[in-house]
């Protein structure tokens, strides 16, 4: 990789720890993806690049399996102009013995199946989003968690959502997580670190009952089941914070059954399904409400608090 900012010249290196402050040095980062990031100095270690600075990258890619051609398969050159008026160079090539030795990239799952079992039993380094989802979780008060890797245009942050038993984490324990993770987060990595991000959801059912049930009993059984408390039992409800995970859509076919499992239900059909306070994207059609890898759904169903979810129940059928 080659960098320009006009005259002047980045030069590549594998870390920024020995930069100095005024030396343009940047490190190159190549993601699971397949892209590659360009992480350059904080004006410590390494000069940061100027604002609105326009920055000129070239850059030569292997061609993996697809350049293993076979023999006299390649038959011209391409050479970079010269000044104006500069004659061309003549060049012939050819290759009489077939090219060998092109690979393509080891995906990163196959690089961790094929690993040395030791760093697999103990994370030494936070790497991966798994890996920082992993040692956070590991946090005593900490439920679950899950993460995410993104690139801000100047470095990357690792965004970390905490799901803590029973409800929201406390300050206390986001700024255990964080302390915990600085250890082990990756150089060039800066640590997000924040509660789950809770998504109010809008649902709407109508209800069928069956004949010689009472309505009120039936709406009360319904909205326990599909509510944020213990049922008898032991058993959560629909939406209890310790039911749902990161990422876990709101299916709609799940909530038809826990519905029709209520004693004298006769069917039900859901009318609505979306996001609280935001507009239909389909959700009911596709049977499901997807959410981003650091979201939860809620729905608390409480007048006091509207903006954590609501539930409409409509009972119809003979009593």
């Amino acid at each position: 990789v080659r960098l320009t900012d006009g005259e002047a010249v980045w030069q590549p290196r594998r870390d920024l720890l020995d930069s100095a402050p005024r030396e343009r040095h940047f490190v190159g980062e190549l993601e699971d993806d397949g892209r590659l990031a360009l992480r350059f100095g904080d004006g410590r270690h390494g000069a940061r690049p100027a604002p609105g600075a326009r920055l000129t990258v070239r850059y030569r890619l292997g061609g993996g399996r697809a350049g293993n051609v076979g023999a006299e398969a390649i038959n011209h050159l391409v050479v970079a102009a010269g000044e104006p008026g500069e004659p061309v160079p003549a060049a012939t090539v050819r290759n009489p013995l077939p090219a060998t030795g092109g690979t393509e990239p080891e995906p990163i799952e196959e690089v961790r199946q094929l690993a040395p079992l030791e760093p697999r039993r103990t994370r030494l380094r936070a790497i991966t989003a798994a890996d920082y989802a992993a040692l956070a979780s590991a946090v005593p008060g900490v439920q679950r968690a899950a993460a995410d890797l993104r690139w801000t245009g100047s470095t990357q942050e690792a965004h970390i959502a905490v799901d803590a038993y029973g409800g929201t984490p406390s300050p206390r324990l986001l700024d255990t997580v964080t302390q915990a993770l600085e250890t082990y987060r990756r150089i060039g990595h800066d640590l997000v670190v924040g509660p789950a991000r809770l998504v109010p959801v809008d649902i709407a059912l109508r209800v069928c009952a069956r004949p010689g049930h009472q309505h009120g009993q039936i709406l009360a059984d319904l909205y326990r089941a599909l509510g944020r408390g213990r049922l008898p039992g032991g058993r959560l409800g629909f939406f209890h914070p310790d039911a749902l995970t990161f990422g876990e859509p709101v299916r709609l076919s799940r909530l038809v059954a826990v519905a029709a499992a209520v004693p004298g239900v006769e069917s039900v059909e859901v009318t609505r399904l979306r996001r609280l306070f935001e507009p239909d994207r389909g959700e009911k059609e596709d049977g499901l409400l997807r959410l981003g890898p650091l979201e939860i759904a809620t729905c608390d169903n409480d007048p006091d608090r509207p903006e954590q979810g609501r539930l409409e129940i409509t009972l119809g059928g003979a009593r």
